[in-house]
């Protein structure tokens, strides 16, 4: 199965880059069999280049590994700008066919490079660029301790070669400066190698909060060794949440770890809400959950990401109030957007009420793969309680 899904990737992304040669050869015109063997040989380099520098990056991080990776990150982000762009200048070039008129091909082929390029380091820009995005959320029978009182939620920072200390310096300090009762963070903080993480450890106890720093896994810390993560984690003021529930001052935060992928049963989610001696049904509570899914019956890895289900009864059962997810980052790139969206109904980025039960999916405050959002944005997001 897993050979399939390498071979099935690599598949995909060598087509693609097939396109684009077509379309750079048919622009530039390219007729000399040397030149065309070597654009061809340059893109089908580039269609193994984002997977190998992952692999180098995973056993040597330094100046060199760190520039490759992100520089073919980026191109994997420009390509899939790319691959739109040629659909679309294509899909114009057929209408036009059949109104019998024509365009100079090297000029559309140059500026729809051009405007490819362009756009891509606008989405390098909008990645790195935070914005704080400020949401209030009424919660019933809200303690008069938290009225008024400042919750702010990281999730999907995802620390690794294209996101480095400096970055994490400025989250750190635009978190201090909300001056934020409780952090929390949902889920893929880190990604790559376990061996970098030492270097944000100090920064994690920089983080300041009144009432402190909690944490839940996502499915990156599963891939990059969720034991080792959790254990260094631990030396921190960061209180991880396994799975349990903690009081703070009258209002419940109930923290549930992402499906191992190495967990041989599923995790019937709501039973170990309901089955929990800390949980009180009577009281205000906030579930951090990593995916923008419910907590009904058995979940694992593959049925999350297959068939999400977005039923949220679990939690209008259970009285939850508000669910604070990350995860699908909105899209990151587009069209990727419209996926999320059709793939959580909806539920895939922002406030959503259901009932009595309210859900803020983030965009995330980083980014995965290529180094660019061009569909969203990186945020932290500032919940105030009302």
């Amino acid at each position: 199965m897993q050979l399939t899904t390498v071979l099935s990737f690599f598949g995909v992304l060598f087509l693609i880059h097939l396109v684009v040669y077509f379309f750079i050869a048919a622009t530039f015109d390219i007729k000399k069999p040397l030149a065309k063997v070597g654009v061809y040989v340059l893109l089908v380099f580039l269609s193994v280049s984002f997977v190998f520098t992952s692999i180098l990056l995973r056993f040597s991080e330094n100046v060199v590994t760190e520039t490759l990776y992100f520089i073919f990150s980026f191109w994997i982000g420009m390509l899939i700008n790319l691959l739109m762009a040629i659909s679309a200048v294509y899909f114009i070039l057929l209408i036009l066919f059949f109104f019998k008129k024509k365009l100079n091909r090297k000029i559309v082929g140059i500026s729809t490079l051009v405007f490819v390029f362009l756009f891509s380091v606008y989405g390098v820009w909008n990645a790195f660029n935070l914005k704080v995005t400020e949401i209030e959320v009424e919660i019933q029978d809200l303690p008069d301790d938290w009225v008024g009182k400042r919750i702010v939620q990281l999730s999907d920072v995802h620390l690794d070669g294209n996101l480095d200390e400096d970055f994490f310096v400025d989250v750190v300090n635009s978190v201090n400066e909300l001056k934020p009762e409780i952090v929390v963070i949902t889920g893929d903080l880190f990604d790559g190698s376990v061996s970098v993480i030492d270097q944000y450890l100090g920064l994690l106890d920089e983080i300041e909060a009144s009432e402190g720093v909690y944490f839940v896994t996502g499915n990156h810390e599963g891939y990059s060794g969720v034991d080792m993560i959790l254990e260094k984690l631990k030396t921190t003021q960061v209180r991880v949440l396994e799975d349990e529930i903690v009081d703070i001052n009258g209002l419940q935060l109930i923290g549930i770890s992402y499906p191992s992928l190495s967990e041989p049963e599923p995790k019937n989610i709501k039973k170990i809400i309901q089955e929990s001696e800390e949980y009180d049904k009577a009281k205000p509570s906030i579930l951090l959950y990593h995916s923008p899914t419910s907590i009904n019956g058995d979940v694992n890895h593959s049925n999350m990401y297959l068939s999400p289900d977005i039923d949220f009864s679990g939690a209008l059962d259970l009285g939850i109030d508000l669910q604070l997810s990350g995860h699908t980052h909105g899209g990151q790139i587009f069209p990727f957007n419209f996926v999320t969206d059709y793939i959580y109904d909806g539920f895939d980025y922002g406030l959503h009420e259901v009932d009595d039960f309210q859900i803020y999916t983030s965009s995330g405050t980083g980014f995965w793969g290529p180094p660019m959002r061009t569909c969203s944005r990186s945020e932290i997001v500032l919940i105030t309680l009302k």
